[in-house]
């Protein structure tokens, strides 16, 4: 029969994932000197969702997780606000700020992993009801991400004659997505795995096509170069322009932070967090800012065909560089993509709002009914709701299209900053807690690069975009929507978080005694112990049901 398959074993009972210990543990057997002595693991949270995303998931979702419909539809908002130069420029500064941000979550969420990630940090080490506001306001931030991404869905379908109306095509997907959320965290990772594949492989492609459409080697328009960024020139409203940007660029950034949630789902957080974060660098150089320079290139930020709020039908600046050199095909290929990456964003936005809802339900946070979670580690009740937002997209058939993906996006690139500057805070006062409890920094799988400066420059910058990205609406004559589409998420935040401190009362966390503990796992020092005998094999129907539902 040959040698035997070894096999691991390794043993968890989980419990409760709230910030107070639960009684239940992880267990772990680890030989740690070679001398065959097994060593329980530290205590661990407990997780109801299965923890089935590899390495390969996780470094996938850092690169494409946000590269959705608004990277190819929405980026005709920021290029007609911005203008050429001032989008590159907003992306820029955001990109640098998403990029200190994530080296702090990753830091923490290699350390500790559990679902919900940085609304648990922030409740550990800050304060529960703090915990609270940025839980419900990283929730509220992926409804309106729901609502823009079906939305989406409305625009690019217009494209297309069709006997079906707009409302009938977002219907079909909303039971589409649905369905395929319910199947489980593995099917969920490996649709975000292939999918990027196809959205990296057609971004490339896109690159060259803006490479032969400027030189003039395909096309009817003739060779362009770099007239576009003379003539309408490199920005669209000087200062002002760039400030819009702003917040949408940070609309377009959020979705990052699902390193973080997802490190409560992975198989080990401690390796496959650390490679992820530190593909958000690329990611923001490559993607976004290359993306926008060849843009730029072939489409001019005073197109009257791009996105405005009195278009109904939006338009891609990736469909127009095609149609405005004359290739039609090239411009029916886009809009073939940007479907597929529809099931992307969905997807994607389905699984992060249900597990921040399912954890502030096990945390006391939310109605405990949110909180359901089935056999295969599916979170129905959380899935629904979330996915019952959607239908904000419906108001699309009544007002301008441009009009709500304007509020949607700059509401959730609100409380993007919010989101961050929660991060960050509770990454300082994570270190000051180690410091305190006597914990070496090399215990931690993954340091964060220039801390203390990184830290400080996310938690002052994004508190910096939240008071003072939405200032171009106090110019003569004062709006009063582009006032509350900038600072509603405000004083939402705030009744959140006094709400629930007068009511629970709460207290500013003691780090000297902080919680440590819940969520740690150790499994690179896992021991694989040879057992006489071969492992059980599956059968072929077995072994598929396993890869889709996870």
């Amino acid at each position: 029969m040959g040698r035997p398959t070894p096999l691991s074993l390794h043993i968890i009972m989980s419990s409760n994932s709230s910030s107070k210990p639960s009684g239940g543990a992880e267990l772990s057997l680890k030989d740690e000197d070679g001398s065959g002595h097994v060593q329980m693991a530290p205590t661990a949270t407990a997780e109801p969702l299965k923890r089935s995303l590899k390495s390969r998931h996780m470094q996938m979702m850092a690169i494409g997780a946000v590269i959705g419909p608004g990277y190819f539809v929405g980026s005709g908002s920021g290029l007609t606000n911005g203008g050429s130069g001032g989008i590159l420029i907003a992306f820029g500064v955001v990109g640098m700020l998403l990029w200190a941000t994530m080296q702090s979550l990753g830091e923490m969420a290699a350390f500790i992993s559990v679902s919900g990630s940085f609304t648990e940090y922030m409740s550990r080490f800050v304060d529960p009801a703090v915990g609270f506001a940025l839980g419900w306001n990283y929730a509220f931030m992926w409804f309106g991400f729901l609502a823009a991404e079906y939305n989406n869905l409305g625009l690019v379908m217009t494209y297309w004659k069709s006997a079906l109306p707009n409302w009938g095509f977002i219907l079909v997907f909303w039971c589409i997505f649905l369905a395929f959320a319910m199947l489980g965290v593995l099917a969920f990772g490996e649709a975000e795995f292939w999918l990027t594949v196809v959205k990296i492989l057609f971004i490339l492609a896109f690159f060259l096509c803006c490479i032969l459409i400027t030189t003039g080697a395909i096309g009817d328009q003739g060779p362009v170069g770099f007239k576009f960024y003379k003539d309408p020139g490199p920005f669209a409203d000087g200062v002002a322009g760039v400030f819009k940007v702003f917040v949408f660029a940070a609309g377009q950034y959020s979705g990052s932070e699902m390193i973080g949630i997802t490190a409560g789902e992975s198989v080990n957080p401690a390796r496959d967090v650390p490679k992820a974060v530190k593909l958000v660098f690329w990611r923001v150089l490559f993607f976004f800012m290359g993306g926008f320079f060849f843009i730029n290139l072939c489409v001019p930020w005073n197109d009257p065909t791009l996105l405005s709020a009195t278009s109904k039908t939006a338009r891609s600046p990736f469909v127009i560089a095609f149609t405005r050199a004359g290739l039609p095909r090239g411009a029916d290929a886009m809009n073939s993509i940007i479907i597929i990456t529809i099931f992307s964003a969905i997807n994607g936005a389905l699984y992060v709002c249900s597990r921040c809802l399912v954890n502030l339900a096990l945390d006391g946070k939310a109605p405990k009914w949110l909180g359901k979670v089935n056999a295969r580690g599916v979170p129905w009740s959380a899935l629904i709701f979330a996915n019952l937002f959607g239908f904000i997209s419906l108001l699309n058939l009544s007002s301008s299209a441009g009009q709500v993906y304007s509020w949607l996006i700059n509401i959730t690139g609100v409380a993007t900053f919010i989101t961050w500057a929660g991060i960050a805070l509770a990454h300082i006062r994570f270190r000051k807690a180690l410091e305190l409890q006597g914990i070496s920094l090399d215990e931690l799988p993954y340091k964060a690069p220039f801390y203390p400066y990184g830290a400080y420059f996310a938690l002052i910058g994004a508190t910096f975009f939240i008071f003072f990205q939405g200032w171009t609406c106090f110019l003569s004559p004062f709006s009063v929507n582009d006032f509350f589409m900038s600072y509603i998420m405000i004083p939402v935040f705030i009744l959140m978080a006094g709400g629930y401190k007068l009511y629970h009362k709460t207290k500013f966390a003691d780090l000297a005694t902080a919680d440590l503990v819940n969520g740690r796992r150790h499994h690179d020092t896992t021991t694989t112990i040879e057992v006489e005998g071969e492992a059980p094999k599956r059968s072929f129907v077995s072994k598929i049901g396993a890869k889709i539902v996870g």
